[in-house]
């Protein structure tokens, strides 16, 4: 796959997200590696999943620099999108969104709880990291730090914030980051249904 259809690529999994309402405004933020390089694909600031294309998706290296048209900017979490991807080789997509439920579970600092069978086997442990302001080192060292600790992680929760699903493909990222809020979902609708979920199965 070359650039032109990474960067296609990327635009169809960004309007996935905003199909699924998995962000609000121009929150939320993708990013895909170029395979064999040290530059990745991002989506840029100031621009909803839904208004993503080809000519406004940004071009970095890992190393913080920008290439090609600098009409757009990288989104301000393009930190720790770089530091996911230099920490894990195996990592080739990153997916940040806000999606409702999940967003709850960060507001109320526990992680949503395994609910299927799916949920299990695609999320494993989720982590949660505190709030940090969005686009600050802090937040990327406090991301970053995670893989570092532990290179297998899918899902980490940013407190008040939303989530970070990564994968080997942007594919898988983005089906993560699905997973977790249908999860999340599953269990407010089974309490406000006045029940208590069965977890042990």
């Amino acid at each position: 796959m070359d650039v032109t259809d990474l960067k296609k690529h990327l635009v169809d999994i960004c309007h996935r997200a905003s199909e699924r309402w998995l962000t609000a405004g121009s929150g939320g933020n993708i990013s895909v590696r170029i395979p064999g390089t040290d530059r990745y694909l991002c989506t840029a600031t100031g621009v909803t999943f839904r208004d993503t294309a080809v000519e406004n998706v940004v071009e970095m290296d890992l190393a913080g620099t920008q290439y090609g048209d600098p009409t757009w900017k990288p989104s301000k979490e393009y930190r720790w999108h770089a530091g996911v991807l230099a920490t894990c080789p195996d990592v080739h997509g990153v997916v940040h969104t806000h999606s409702t439920a999940t967003m709850a579970f960060g507001c109320c600092g526990i992680a949503p709880p395994h609910m299927t069978g799916q949920a299990r086997v695609h999320l494993k442990e989720i982590q949660i990291v505190p709030y940090a302001d969005a686009g600050s080192e802090r937040l990327r060292d406090l991301v970053v730090d995670v893989y570092k600790r532990q290179p297998d992680t899918r899902i980490v929760l940013l407190a008040n914030h939303g989530l970070a699903a990564s994968g080997p493909s942007l594919v898988e990222a983005y089906n993560r980051a699905e997973i977790v809020e249908d999860s999340a979902q599953a269990y407010l609708h089974c309490r406000l249904l006045g029940r208590e979920p069965k977890l042990d199965f």
